[in-house]
């Protein structure tokens, strides 16, 4: 079982993730790495997705907690009304179109654990990815979802959000109300 890595120990995070090829989708290894990805996730208290790269795979694959995305819309400032009503997989992820207005959000990650900053991310995005079987998909997304879906592409890019924080802070609480991915 892999997991998540710290940012020192992980050199994985600081380069771009390659393009995930149609002869891997539904192959054995994917889809132990996407099982092993959602089995990390729920274990988290404070995760709400997970990125390929987290794990030290260099493959452009995201997965985000429906279970962990409801609990947080409660407490998100924004909260817009998106359902995920199951784990989600992201292939290949591109941002297709991305809002002008940007928002400063609370953002954690669990590679950077005890850490948290204010990132000023756009306040909605068109994402396009393949899903689990190779179908091409299409989402757009507000708020929290729109949120994560720009952490995690940056995953994918080597970027990690301490990068693009205006503020980093310690986590003096567990009791965080930031997103962690």
């Amino acid at each position: 079982m892999r997991s998540i890595i710290p940012i020192q120990d992980n050199p994985t995070l600081r380069i771009k993730a390659r393009t995930v090829s149609e002869d891997e989708i539904g192959s054995p290894a994917l889809t132990t790495l996407i099982a092993e990805m959602k089995a990390l996730l729920e274990k988290e208290e404070y995760g709400v997705a997970l990125a390929a790269p987290q794990v030290g795979e260099s493959l452009r694959v995201f997965v985000v907690s429906g279970d962990a995305v409801r609990r947080r819309k409660a407490s998100y400032d924004d909260a817009d009304g998106e359902v995920i009503p199951m784990d989600q997989v992201y292939i290949n992820p591109s941002i297709e179109k991305m809002s002008r207005t940007k928002k400063d959000k609370h953002e954690g990650c669990l590679s950077v654990r005890g850490k948290w900053g204010m990132v000023p991310r756009a306040e909605k995005v068109s994402l396009r990815y393949l899903d689990e079987t190779g179908a091409v998909k299409e989402r757009g997304a507000s708020g929290l979802l729109a949120h994560i879906f720009q952490h995690e592409i940056d995953h994918l890019e080597g970027i990690v959000y301490i990068d693009k924080a205006t503020e980093v802070f310690d986590d003096e609480s567990t009791d965080s109300d930031g997103a962690e991915s």
